[in-house]
């Protein structure tokens, strides 16, 4: 069988990994690089080594990713992981909060670092049992969060500001996010859980590079984003940007929903499908790495390694990486009324808002899994989009295409998946 996946994302690349020993596999990408949201800077550092900075993923818990552990082992870069420092400080329009009591401001109270240390302790603990209880995927945050007996400031700047930041939406818009979505990234993993969190040693992007190199009879096309998917003789060819079409047996969409609707957009029969895909909704984020603590506190001794700043509406965060060449910083630039003066490098990324429309349209999504030899990997088959998940969606793919592929019975059998 020859399969032809659409997007060289961890996704797309982790399921021609997983499909290329039991099958002909063809990656096509729109970029000249790999990677989709594993995306790295690299900066100068001291004595002229550069210093990598995550723009994408910058961290993955590995008590929970058991998927992401397990495929660096089997690429090699299991010792690769490092550690990284935990803290958040909540910055109100410029100024940090007060360890306690208020500020003395006229209007709107902000948060003190008490209450959003005992608001986030709240969630933490709550999301936990959302979990346990099974709480609906398509129930909405102010729907379980708004009971809670809470000053409304501290709901507005220390919990919903959480995932607004995540997801590029407004306090006010994170209330209709799915709870249990949501709740995901912030829930306590319980006492006898490893809570720490971790990056690859020269960036995450270098998982991409990896699996690409990995990938030794997949052929891969840079610059050749797919326009269209028709079916030719009960086959179906992908024609790209370049005008060339390649005829392929079963095609994997390892794409944002927008994208995937454009493509199937002139296949006969898919008007189920592309009603489901109009049902994701995207913000923009643009991330920047720079030099100058900028939306920091003043006082470098009110340092946290992240910072969430609320600015008018919105909430935007800055991670501060102390080097040993000198500090520098990754921070959200999207809706920010002032840039750095130094910025090293920028990017930007479509994020998908985890509505309870969107999740209901995914149950219907992956119901059509296969249809007519199309598959779907990726953010848009996972209720969380974060690497664990995404990667778990190319072995859902697999587990379709090629159950006899010796590298997913290898890594099924590690994560202790194997049925």
């Amino acid at each position: 069988m020859r399969v032809g996946i659409a997007g060289a994302g961890a996704a797309g690349l982790a399921t021609a990994w997983l499909l290329e020993d039991a099958h002909d596999t063809l990656v096509l990408e729109a970029r000249e690089s790999v990677g989709g949201n594993l995306r790295s800077a690299y900066v100068p550092g001291s004595a002229g080594a550069p210093t990598a900075l995550d723009l994408g993923v910058q961290e993955v818990p590995l008590h929970l990713s058991s998927v992401v552990g397990e495929l660096a082992k089997a690429l090699g870069m299991g010792g690769h992981w490092e550690e990284l420092p935990t803290g958040r400080t909540i910055v109100c329009d410029g100024t940090p909060s007060a360890r306690t009591g208020g500020n003395g401001s006229v209007g709107a109270p902000r948060v003190t670092a008490d209450e959003a240390l005992a608001a986030q302790e709240l969630l933490a603990s709550e999301a936990a049992d959302w979990q346990r209880q099974d709480v609906a995927w398509t129930v909405p945050m102010a729907d379980l969060v708004e009971p809670w007996e809470l000053p409304r400031h501290v709901k507005e700047q220390a919990v919903y500001a959480l995932p607004a930041s995540v997801f590029g939406c407004t306090p006010a818009d994170a209330r209709g996010l799915s709870a249990r979505a949501v709740g995901t990234f912030y829930a306590d993993p319980g006492p006898d859980a490893d809570a720490r969190t971790y990056r690859l040693r020269g960036g995450m992007q270098a998982l991409a590079w990896q699996l690409a190199r990995e990938c030794r009879n997949t052929r891969f096309v840079p610059g050749a984003a797919v326009r269209r998917v028709r079916r030719v003789n009960g086959r179906l060819e992908m024609i790209d940007s370049h005008g060339d079409r390649h005829l392929v047996d079963a095609v994997v969409l390892a794409l944002p929903a927008e994208a995937a609707r454009r493509v199937v957009g002139s296949l006969g029969g898919t008007g189920p499908l592309r009603r489901v895909l109009g049902a994701y909704d995207y913000n923009d984020l643009v991330y920047g790495a720079h030099s100058d603590p900028c939306y920091l506190p003043g006082e470098r001794g009110r340092w946290s390694p992240t910072t969430l700043a609320l600015h008018g509406a919105w909430a935007e965060t800055t991670t501060w990486h102390a080097k040993p060449g000198g500090d520098v910083f990754v921070s959200q630039l999207t809706h920010r009324d002032v840039l750095p003066r130094s910025v090293l490098a920028t990017t930007a990324f479509r994020t998908v808002l985890p509505t309870p429309a969107m999740l209901t349209a995914q149950d219907e999504l992956l119901r059509l899994q296969g249809e007519g030899g199309l598959y779907f990997a990726g953010h848009i088959t996972t209720p969380v989009d974060d690497l664990d998940s995404v990667l778990g969606s190319a072995v859902a793919v697999a587990r379709h295409l090629a159950t006899d592929s010796r590298r997913l019975r290898s890594l099924m059998r590690a994560t202790g998946k194997e049925t």
